[in-house]
């Protein structure tokens, strides 16, 4: 479709072609993030995902299945795939809920509790990764990309 046959916008909103290509950035950026995560922690044969969720739970250890999956933006079956290979590098282990029998807590074992003394923080990662950027531009971007996430119709 050509420049002159783009739908046009309806609602004030932004041109749907302008969005688009906006998204494929998102995307993009997101695949060299997830490659400079890769590259940093390798060494300590971890998953970027399994990296998010060792956090969450240095945050808080013992949470369910939901939340983890919750706070990676991301299926309880993906959270199950990704705990097992977790428990199999006795990384994790999942205890009973006490007050549901149904429902599950990942905890962390002391290897995955000892694992981040090894682990940089996600700072350190990114330091200095940008040089063409300053720090009054990344948070006007950070504040555009909450604003178009919470405005982002699901």
């Amino acid at each position: 479709m050509s420049k002159e046959e783009t739908p046009k916008s309806t609602n004030n909103c932004c041109q749907p072609k302008d969005i688009v290509d906006v998204f494929e950035l998102i995307t993009i950026l997101n695949k060299r993030y997830e490659k400079l995560q890769r590259e940093n922690i390798q060494k300590l044969d971890l998953t970027p995902t399994q990296l998010f969720i060792l956090r969450e739970l240095w945050r808080l250890d013992g949470q369910q299945f939901k939340d983890l999956a919750e706070a990676c933006n991301c299926s309880r079956s993906t959270i199950t795939g990704v705990v097992d290979t977790m428990e199999k590098k006795d990384l994790v282990f999942r205890e009973s809920n006490p007050n549901d029998r149904r429902s599950l807590f990942v905890k962390l074992t002391k290897k995955g509790k000892n694992l981040k003394i090894e682990t940089l923080p996600l700072e350190s990662m990114v330091n200095g990764c940008c040089p063409g950027v300053n720090q009054e531009e990344i948070e006007k971007l950070g504040g555009l990309l909450q604003k178009l996430l919470i405005s982002l119709i699901p």
